[in-house]
């Protein structure tokens, strides 16, 4: 199951705001003709199957103590065109906690690793597409987006608080990675294009629990 994502979350707001009425050929007109299935997204840039294809990387992750000298690692999935992008962008596994997925990985379906997303534009010449969702026309700047999976690291990080380096995997923590990984990228902007850099946090949701009476 994929991680809930709200795209949309200010017209969401504006749709229930407004009790699912719009002005016509407003946004949010055009919002709500998405929701009915009038209106699609046009996707422009398709992947192929095999950048689509998923791997993964074992990683430790930030909401699970370290309990020992080995702790246990989580599978986390990439596709091989943001793999791709990674590699291309200078992120190593060490700086994003990647070793190799065996027997000893963890493999839960109610596991989703702290994400960096990240945007390389590809032009400085905006363009003026027509939005599928809206029909309204936005300004948009040419690029590329990756999605990178990361966790617990091994090499030292700085702690985002405190400024100290921080070298053992038990006080290393998610702010610590993402801000260790921003600035590497920030770092070589002048070369990688690298123009946004968002985060998501990890999640544990819970799975269906298996019942039974007290005895």
């Amino acid at each position: 199951m994929p991680r809930r994502r709200q795209r949309f979350a200010d017209l969401e707001r504006q749709f229930r705001e407004s009790g699912g009425t719009a002005a016509p050929g407003s946004r949010l007109a055009g919002y709500i003709d998405f929701k009915k299935g009038i209106n699609t997204i046009e996707v422009t840039k398709k992947l192929t199957a095999a950048q689509r294809k998923r791997y993964g990387f074992a990683i430790l992750p930030f909401g699970v103590s370290p309990e020992d000298a080995t702790p246990t690692r989580y599978a986390a999935a990439i596709t091989s065109y943001s793999n791709a992008g990674r590699t291309a962008l200078a992120l190593s596994d060490a700086k994003l906690g990647y070793e190799n997925i065996n027997a000893s990985t963890e493999q839960s379906d109610n596991f989703y690793p702290a994400l960096l997303r990240v945007f390389v534009k590809s032009s400085d010449t905006k363009t003026n597409p027509i939005s599928g969702i809206t029909k309204k026309k936005y300004s948009r700047t040419p690029g590329i987006s990756y999605s990178f999976p990361f966790g617990r690291t091994l090499t030292s990080v700085t702690d985002a608080k405190t400024g100290a380096t921080e070298s053992t995997i038990d006080k290393v923590d998610a702010e610590d990675v993402r801000k260790s990984l921003s600035s590497s990228l920030k770092s070589n902007s002048a070369t990688n294009n690298v123009t946004s850099i968002s985060y998501e946090p990890e999640v544990f949701r819970v799975g269906k629990p298996d019942l039974a009476s007290p005895p």
